[in-house]
């Protein structure tokens, strides 16, 4: 279940607030609320990945805490890297990381050579389809953590729907026209 908030003088500002996972239908009828079509994505950005050889907890950082995951042994600790592979870093020089399972990584990302101090570099592969959420969201992510930001992107991939800053999407990713 979720809710979309409206705000603003014209309830133009819409807030996406989910305190349970969203699937795949939920992304549909957010789309139907939205009275927008999805737009299908690509990410231009490259990113680090290194596998973790313990547990290790991972705070995804824009401009404050965007999320929490644990990385369990073999998940991909996952930095993004803009297209001339410089690491994307916020306002207070935090790093943008997060974690990918070890069962989907290599279904999402292709090497793409060489390597940074934050693992090898990997290029994505195909697209995801992104609502864009001008008032933001606080959601239930896949991981099982509430993700938030005050304004961006829900995203649904082939399998999961999740929620993208929009200065990261905007650094990372094209609409396609």
């Amino acid at each position: 279940m979720f809710e979309l908030v409206r705000t603003g003088a014209a309830s133009t500002t819409n807030r996406l607030l989910a305190p349970q996972g969203l699937n795949s239908d939920d992304f549909g009828r957010l789309a139907v609320l939205l009275d927008v079509q999805p737009r299908k994505a690509h990410k231009i950005g490259l990113v680090a990945a290194r596998k973790a050889s313990r547990p290790e907890e991972v705070v995804t950082n824009w401009n404050g805490v965007e999320t929490r995951n644990t990385a369990q042994p073999g998940d991909f600790i996952v930095t993004n890297l803009s297209a001339r592979r410089s690491v994307l870093r916020d306002r207070s020089g935090n790093a943008n990381v997060y974690v990918i399972r070890a069962a989907s990584f290599h279904g999402l990302y292709d090497s793409d050579g060489g390597a940074t101090e934050f693992g090898e570099v990997y290029r994505a592969k195909g697209s995801v389809e992104a609502l864009y959420l001008s008032g933001g969201f606080e959601i239930l992510a896949p991981w099982g953590e509430v993700q938030s930001a005050n304004q961006g992107y829900i995203l649904r991939n082939s399998h999961e729907v999740y929620g993208n800053n929009r200065e990261t999407f905007d650094l990372t990713y094209v609409l396609d026209k």
